[in-house]
């Protein structure tokens, strides 16, 4: 027998109308139960009562350990609902607060703006550029260099062994160190439209050239403004130049390259001069032939001759053109110089309101962007937290109900 079978049987037995089993049954069960037996006590108690006898001290005792019972059970609810709410808020406003200052960086607060671009570039110097950039184009390394395909008997006897060799190059003693110098600065400036025009004057005075140049930001607007230059110095005045920039402005972040292609350099040289014997000795070998099958032959090695002398001409005229003019690279930024006074205390107490409760906006403006942004997210789980809720009563009422 079970509390809720002995529940419903209790007015019966105290009618003493239950067979003798079923008595013995919720005997056994009340001596095994206290709250079964303290409800028991409780039913007899209350019958005493009905019949205008004296209650026993049993009955005091019994109600009155119920009614504390109950209050503190109430007490102990109470107390854990209130602490749960106190718990949901708190983790609310931890969710609301740390989600704003996790994410309000990411959020933009300013659209960017295409700002004025202003250049002015020199009248040589797109000409200029132009120029090096076709000579550069070729730079070694570049292409991958294959050799010519192989020929018959009669071609390589008119074309020798065919191997490098430095007979028509430069000898050892006659070659000079190919080194490609390149800098880089910045140059800080109050006076940013006197320093540049400086800087061009100095560049044309030393007989380089301004490959490019653009300036940004509008001083009518109060922007601050800077200027990007590629310059193309002659190289043995380029320490000049550096010595020169120097004494315009604040120079900083200045930095110097110097990389040595002597060995490409020459190494592309004699390829070119083996490809110059190759072409002569297949002209001469052309004027002697005498069969279609190996004019045919000889014109096409001579077309492929041709093609990489073209090629490795190029090459040079990119390498003689970096190694003779240095590259260099000006970034120009202009600097404000703005009076400064000491502020009083009432300035300083009215700017510390002011940036106060300008953050103070701009948090909850984030606070607001990041509940709208996680709605989804708050939606869904709670749709999840219900279900789990709704689930554990239903089950609970089945355990009840058993």
């Amino acid at each position: 027998m079970n509390c809720k079978e002995f529940s419903d049987l209790l007015d019966a037995f105290m009618d003493g109308t239950l067979p003798d089993e079923t008595t013995a049954h919720m005997r056994a069960h009340a001596s095994s139960c206290a709250s079964c037996a303290q409800m028991l006590q409780l039913c007899r108690d209350c019958r005493l009562a009905d019949e205008e006898t004296e209650a026993p001290a049993s009955f005091s005792a019994a109600w009155r350990q119920a009614i504390e019972e109950e209050k503190y059970m109430e007490k102990k609810q109470r107390n854990a609902a209130q602490w749960k709410n106190w718990l949901a808020a708190a983790a609310a406003l931890v969710f609301v607060v740390g989600g704003t200052l996790l994410t309000r960086d990411d959020v933009p607060r300013q659209r960017i703006k295409n700002t004025a671009v202003s250049s002015a570039v020199v009248p040589s110097a797109r000409k200029a550029a132009a120029d090096y950039a076709l000579s550069d184009a070729y730079e070694y390394g570049e292409y991958e260099l294959e050799e010519a395909a192989d020929m018959e008997a009669p071609m390589m006897l008119a074309m020798g062994n065919g191997s490098r060799s430095d007979g028509g190059g430069a000898t050892a003693a006659a070659k000079q160190e190919k080194i490609i110098r390149s800098a880089s600065f910045t140059l800080r400036t109050a006076a940013y439209d006197a320093d540049l025009e400086t800087v061009q004057n100095l560049t044309e005075q030393l007989g380089g050239r301004i490959e490019y140049l653009s300036a940004n930001g509008d001083a009518a607007s109060g922007q601050t403004r800077i200027a990007n230059l590629t310059l193309r110095i002659p190289a043995q005045r380029l320490d000049e130049f550096l010595t020169g920039a120097q004494a315009i402005g604040h120079v900083t972040a200045l930095t110097q390259e110097m990389e040595d292609v002597s060995d490409s350099y020459y190494d592309i040289q004699t390829r070119l001069d083996t490809q110059k014997e190759k072409l002569s000795r297949l002209q001469t070998l052309m004027a002697t032939a005498d069969k279609v099958s190996d004019l045919i032959e000889i014109e096409s090695a001579i077309a492929d001759a041709q093609y990489y002398i073209d090629r490795y001409t190029s090459q040079l005229k990119g390498y003689d053109g970096r190694v003779d003019y240095s590259t260099v690279r000006v970034t120009i930024r202009e600097i404000k110089i703005e009076e400064t006074e000491e502020a009083s205390l009432g300035q300083r107490i009215l700017a510390g309101l002011s940036s106060s409760v300008e953050n103070g906006a701009l948090f909850l403006q984030d606070m607001l962007i990041f509940l709208v942004s996680a709605l989804p997210w708050i939606a869904g789980i709670s749709v999840i937290v219900l279900a789990v809720r709704g689930i554990a009563k239903c089950h609970q009422k089945n355990k009840q109900r058993e």
